[in-house]
């Protein structure tokens, strides 16, 4: 069975001139691991991982150019 894990991240950019940033991107990502797996969690075909928090649903905030 696959891990149930999920996350979004949210790519922000800078707004010149402001304090503001804005969403620039919104990718959703599933673990592709088996379910019970050590170790982070990854999306092999989007190239992304991340650390478990808790939930099954991770939001992750990313500024443009990290």
């Amino acid at each position: 069975m696959s891990c149930s894990h999920r996350a979004v991240i949210i790519i922000t950019r800078d707004v010149r001139g402001t304090s503001s940033n804005l969403a620039a991107s919104r990718t959703e990502l599933a673990c592709g691991k088996p379910d019970g797996h050590d170790g982070l969690h990854e999306d092999t075909a989007k190239g992304e991982s991340w650390k478990d928090r808790g939930d099954t649903m991770t939001h992750i905030l990313r500024q443009e150019g990290e």
